[in-house]
């Protein structure tokens, strides 16, 4: 295990990463899950809106060409009575206490999910447990004990000697 220590140390630290990269990373599944619901709420809002602009495109559309909502919007704001001609004058304005809900002002709010470095600092973090796991088991195991090599001379066991 000691030479292919490092390489599963390093396929775990990186697969680490990748998963939580991919789950709670700037793009990952978590944050998209997230933007496809402010989607929606988006989606609803504008749909309320566009009927509201609607309907005061026909009411417009009306006042302009029909005299007979003309003349009850200005019965309704008392400008004529009954029996008073209608005389219509471009230009004129009239305030109206009218309020038009437009709606509420709604702002995409921003995702949350974990920084890229936090991913890195996870990844390293596995990658250390493993290599620290690999070494330990290397160690208890004897492999970077140095054995010395004996050498068997009619029965004795000769060490390394320098020749002479």
């Amino acid at each position: 295990m000691k030479k292919f220590g490092f390489l599963y140390a390093a396929a775990v630290g990186t697969f680490v990463y990748v998963l939580f990269s991919f789950f709670w990373g700037c793009d990952g599944l978590f944050v998209q899950r997230q933007q496809h619901e402010q989607k929606r709420i988006l989606n609803a809002h504008t749909e309320s809106i566009q009927k509201i602009n609607d309907s005061l495109i026909l009411e417009k559309t009306a006042l302009e060409k029909d005299p007979d909502v003309i003349a009850g919007l200005a019965k309704k704001l008392g400008f004529v009575s009954e029996g008073d001609k209608l005389v219509k004058i471009n230009g004129l304005s009239f305030d109206s206490k009218t309020m038009y809900d437009a709606g509420v002002p709604l702002k995409a709010l921003e995702s949350e999910y974990m920084p890229e470095w936090v991913s890195k600092i996870l990844g390293m973090l596995a990658f250390l447990a493993v290599y620290l796991y690999f070494l330990t088991k290397d160690i208890k195991a004897g492999l970077f004990l140095k054995k010395k090599n004996p050498v068997y001379l009619e029965g004795i066991p000769v060490y390394d000697l320098p020749q002479i």
